[in-house]
């Protein structure tokens, strides 16, 4: 995870993960027998992470906006610090993967497809049960939270602009708090 995140999930190979982890490339072969099995578990290996430190945790809010405002303020801490020095591998590989064919590409697919799902599913219940007054639909104010997420995620590591998890979280609350 770690050399994915500072090099890119689609520039990472063997070599240079296994020098890091002090092995031998062919040690390393035998846990992972090609570049995409690595790929893969780097994917699953960050999903797992991804998820323990933004969904496990606002699993304690009520479903909902509350529980979508907390999995939104998890997801920018995350993006300022994930304990990976080049940010977060599922970031880059959504872009580094989004027209290349094969199982990397499908694992991202399938992990972003249920990320969706849930999201959407908290935002349609926070509308329909008024905790969130908005013309849009669920979708589409999961689209406006990912894009202040992402924005978020490039302001502060591309810019070096240090407010930018409080600029999105004040976006989000302006867009998504009834009150």
């Amino acid at each position: 995870m770690r050399e994915a995140s500072r090099i890119g999930l689609a520039a990472l190979t063997l070599a240079p993960v296994a020098e890091r982890a002090g092995w031998s490339k062919s040690g390393l072969l035998r846990h992972f027998p090609s570049k995409e099995s690595l790929q893969l578990a780097v994917v699953h290996r960050t999903t797992e992470l991804f998820r323990e430190r933004v969904l496990l945790p606002a699993l304690s809010s009520p479903a909902g906006a509350p529980r979508l405002r907390a999995i939104f303020r998890n997801w920018l801490s995350w993006i300022a610090d994930n304990g990976l020095d080049g940010g977060c591998p599922l970031n880059a590989a959504r872009l580094e993967f989004d027209d290349q064919p094969g199982e990397v590409r499908e694992a991202l697919v399938a992990g972003w497809n249920d990320w969706l799902s849930y999201l959407e599913r908290q935002a349609a219940k926070g509308i329909e049960d008024r905790q969130i007054r908005t013309t849009l639909s669920p979708r589409q104010v999961v689209m406006v939270a990912i894009g202040l997420a992402s924005a978020c995620d490039s302001m502060l590591r591309l810019l070096g602009v240090r407010q930018a998890v409080r600029e999105a979280e004040r976006a989000y609350d302006q867009l998504f708090t009834s009150e």
